[in-house]
């Protein structure tokens, strides 16, 4: 007979090497502990990185392709795709789609020379007010939601089990003599 034993938590240490070495693994998962420790590891270094002009922006967006795949392998730990955030990606993309056509760019790029803040309220508000920016709020509404739950996703315990990503990184099965 077999029993569930919960292995500890993952270290900052490790989070912080497992982040790194993983950057780029969208396939499996991840727990918890590893997860919120490598949020904060790259959180750390993007505050650090983004100091650096230019080649901190680019170091940037890789950190962020970390954090995507962490966040792919965090929610195939709870039994869920990782195109979760795909869907709030493209919704969010939308909306901005829809605010940049929203906006009289000229008439915007001149109230920004002219310094002139009172016409640049008037120009995007008079944007939002017309359908495309009526669209984008509304895109934008939706891609915020789905970000509260893949927030709260996040936040869920490990499935004990194997799930079609692959075998549970906290529990493993032990086996336990019968009398």
């Amino acid at each position: 007979m077999s029993q569930l034993k919960e292995l500890p938590q993952v270290s900052f240490a490790e989070a912080a090497q497992n982040v790194f070495k993983k950057m780029f693994q969208f396939k499996g998962r991840i727990r918890r502990s590893e997860y919120w420790w490598g949020v904060l590891v790259l959180t750390i270094c993007a505050i650090v990185l983004s100091l650096i002009p230019f080649i901190g922006q680019i170091a940037v967006l890789f950190l962020y392709i970390a954090a995507t795949s962490m966040l792919f392998r965090r929610l195939h730990d709870t039994g869920r795709s990782g195109w979760w955030w795909g869907c709030q990606f493209c919704l969010g993309f939308v909306s901005l789609i829809f605010f940049a056509t929203a906006i009289d760019f000229h008439a915007y790029m001149q109230a920004v020379a002219e310094n002139n803040a009172t016409e640049i309220i008037k120009v995007i508000s008079d944007g939002l007010t017309g359908t495309s920016g009526v669209l984008g709020l509304i895109f934008y509404l939706v891609a915020s939601i789905l970000g509260l739950v893949l927030f709260a996703l996040t936040l869920l315990d490990s499935k004990p089990e194997a799930n079609k990503y692959g075998d549970s990184p906290k529990y493993v099965a032990e086996n336990v003599a019968e009398e």
